[in-house]
């Protein structure tokens, strides 16, 4: 195999690795945003005390953080993976 396939074949492992981890990342990482505005707030999650506009934006930031922390693993995996390219030769002249 030569040429771009590993390279492409490497990132698209990386991807389909970090998407399938996805749903087990999701909850923990919301469950952690939860606990921290709950303690920032002083709410104690009835649902009178809870800001309901803030939790969303908490699980749509979670969920967005994410996609862009796996776009740029793979854009480093694909940095890494790169071949180094030669610097032109000088033309005799």
């Amino acid at each position: 195999m030569g040429g771009d396939k590993p390279i492409g074949l490497a990132i698209g492992i990386v991807i389909v690795t970090l998407l399938v981890l996805l749903p087990a990342l999701i909850p923990p990482l919301f469950y952690l945003f939860a606990n921290v505005y709950a303690l920032i707030a002083g709410s104690d999650f009835g649902s009178d005390t809870i800001s309901v506009g803030v939790l969303l934006t908490g699980l749509v930031m979670t969920v967005t953080t994410l996609l862009v922390l796996a776009a740029g693993v793979a854009a480093l995996v694909g940095r890494a993976l790169s071949p180094r390219r030669e610097a032109p030769a000088a033309e005799a002249g």
